[in-house]
């Protein structure tokens, strides 16, 4: 083979295929009532996500004994964990997002994010040539426009695409919803209610690729029936970009 054929070759970027989950586990504390990290990770190994984004996650508070979460069910899965604190709890502990990879990403940085009614925050793993984010949207209109122009701001920097999992609080019909398409590929089908776990009958929960210039292929795409584990059904896609 030629020399610049091959250098031609090396130079090119391979697409990859990666599976992505998104999971609001609900500190691990299910409809049963009972907090149980296994559970959740054993949930977590049956999908064999190679990234995993987790809301509403603890770490060392007493309302879920003193658990560090993220590093548990890192330990349990055998990925890689990251934490990003939203706010301490009065009683000690901090609160927020999670990331489990199975990848080590070259750098981890988490910005915070506005809630009317609590501080969010926004996890960013960086790789060579893409980024895996995760994050939990507020309960107010105003407050998830206000995250996404955030959002939107920090990902240009980078200039990579980008996966993005998480609770955004919005349904498929929603402005705010309607605000991302603009930079926004939705991954996961809107179609498929991701809460409550119970009978679901909502989409709030979403798997979003950064460019709507349709660099993103899914392969497959679920909801998983998990209705005791947590309050929001798990999701996962696995995606080609």
């Amino acid at each position: 083979m030629p020399l610049f054929v091959v250098m031609l070759l090396v130079g090119c970027s391979q697409p990859r295929q990666m599976r992505i989950m998104s999971y609001n586990i609900h500190i691990c504390k299910g409809m049963d009532k009972a907090l149980d990290v296994e559970r959740t990770a054993e949930g977590i190994k049956r999908v064999n996500p190679d990234f995993v984004g987790l809301q509403e996650v603890d770490s060392v508070a007493q309302r879920s004994d003193f658990v560090d979460q993220a590093k548990e069910l890192g330990r349990l899965t055998g990925m890689y964990y990251f934490f990003a604190p939203a706010k301490e709890h009065k009683n000690g502990g901090r609160y927020g997002v999670a990331a489990l990879v199975k990848q080590e990403p070259k750098s981890f940085k988490y910005i915070p994010l506005p809630g009317e009614e609590e501080v969010r925050t926004f996890l960013i793993l960086e790789y060579d040539d893409y980024l895996l984010c995760n994050t939990h949207f507020s309960l107010r209109p105003a407050s998830r426009k206000e995250s996404i122009e955030i959002i939107r701001k920090a990902l240009a920097e980078y200039g990579k695409p980008a996966i993005l999992t998480g609770d955004f609080n919005m349904l498929p019909t929603s402005e705010e919803t309607q605000q991302m398409l603009s930079d926004w590929q939705v991954l996961s089908d809107t179609t498929k209610f991701t809460f409550p776990s119970k009978g679901p009958r909502r989409t709030i929960d979403y798997i979003w690729g950064y460019g709507n210039d349709n660099k993103y292929e899914v392969l497959n795409y679920e909801v998983l029936n998990e209705p005791i584990t947590s309050d929001h059904q798990p999701l996962y896609a696995d995606i080609k970009f």
